[in-house]
């Protein structure tokens, strides 16, 4: 088979892939019920202004892109399954840029698309998550040109700090071992990007940094305590795991991918910090944001640098380490989620709309 005939091929098969992940997630979707916290980021999208989401965002404690993407289908009093929609055709793209776009191993293109991050966690359990995989699949792309393109590469980093707080440590590995560490080559007169677009790229990280930290500042939530409970302790442990085996990848590597290690350091440490001493509540998509930060650091990995044992050893580790550590909880929720509601929501709904009066206020403890 010559070479053309084989990109042809494997596109095709590529193309088959993506059309069966559409059709599963969307039998999945079908399936699930909206819970609380993802009807909540609609309802608050629905009912305030954008001056008031700013507010709320104070209470709430997430960054307000998620519900400015929600706002318009919301305000115009489209079908509360929109909600879901909008995560699937997310993860949609996501995904048909994993598989096309990106330099990953075969296999763990089709592991990681019909299990662990990409199927069913994030495309049907519609919250601010889905927007993480979105963007680390558009850096990781735009990633080897990032000397060429400092100034595009921070844009979606810029959009990543308005998703979710968990994503903080992500966007500053990416920024200290590129943008500060090309001002600081610049002034050893090794630098290989433009200055000026540096210096630019990361003022732009910078403001939108600005403008989140003002925007949550002071956020203030009874339910957000930490405490060294058994889920927090077992997902260290996990995550340190994880990382002793990409330090141990980066020695027998010849250091050549020190870079990729560091911002998955400060990716997992930043959620562990968060963990242990503000905010303890690991719920299923936070518990699985550490296999998208894996792959995530999978994806950016200069592969022309690595020898193909150790590839090949990165391949059998990401499945042995998804399975053993997440596999029994992904695959409880999806079961759960097939075999009784996922919540009560549609239960009280149609309740309130048998019994309870039109304009009738309704109180929640």
């Amino acid at each position: 088979m010559n070479t053309k005939n084989f990109f042809t091929n494997k596109k095709l098969i590529y193309w088959i892939i993506f059309i069966l992940y559409a059709i599963l997630n969307f039998i999945f979707l079908l399936n699930h019920e909206p819970w609380r916290d993802e009807v909540h980021s609609w309802l608050m999208a629905k009912e305030l202004s954008i001056p008031e989401l700013i507010v709320e965002s104070r209470y709430d404690g997430h960054p307000i892109l998620w519900h400015l993407i929600l706002m318009p289908f919301a305000k115009l009093n489209f079908p509360i399954i929109t909600l879901n929609l909008i995560s699937y055709i997310v993860l949609l793209v996501t995904v048909w840029l994993f598989l096309f776009k990106t330099d990953v191993n075969f296999i763990i293109k089709v592991f990681a698309t019909f299990t662990i991050p990409y199927t069913y966690i994030y495309s049907c359990i519609s919250r601010n998550y889905c927007l993480i995989l979105l963007l680390l699949v558009i850096i990781a792309i735009l990633y080897p040109k990032r000397h060429k393109i400092p100034i595009l590469y921070s844009i979606p980093i810029c959009f990543l700090i308005h998703t979710h707080s968990l994503a903080w440590g992500i966007v500053a590995g990416l920024t200290i071992t590129f943008y500060f560490l090309e001002i600081y080559l610049y002034f050893k007169k090794k630098n290989t990007a433009n200055i000026k677009h540096i210096l630019i790229g990361l003022g732009l990280i910078v403001i939108n940094t600005i403008l989140v930290v003002l925007q949550l500042f002071g956020t203030s939530n009874p339910d957000y305590m930490a405490n060294s409970s058994s889920v927090v302790m077992d997902y260290t442990t996990i995550s340190l795991i994880l990382l002793a085996f990409c330090l141990i990848f980066t020695f027998f590597s010849g250091k050549k991918c020190l870079k990729e290690f560091v911002i998955l350091l400060c990716g997992i440490g930043f959620q562990i910090f968060v963990y242990l001493t503000f905010y303890s509540s690991i719920m299923f998509q936070r518990q699985m944001l550490i296999y998208v930060l894996f792959l995530f650091y999978i994806m950016i990995l200069p592969k022309q640098n690595i020898k193909n044992f150790l590839q090949n050893s990165l391949v059998v580790f990401f499945i042995i380490f998804t399975l053993v550590c997440g596999y029994k909880e992904f695959s409880s929720y999806l079961t759960q989620d097939f075999s009784k509601p996922y919540s009560c929501a549609e239960e009280m709904a149609s309740y309130i709309n048998e019994n309870i009066p039109d304009n009738t206020t309704i109180l929640i403890d």
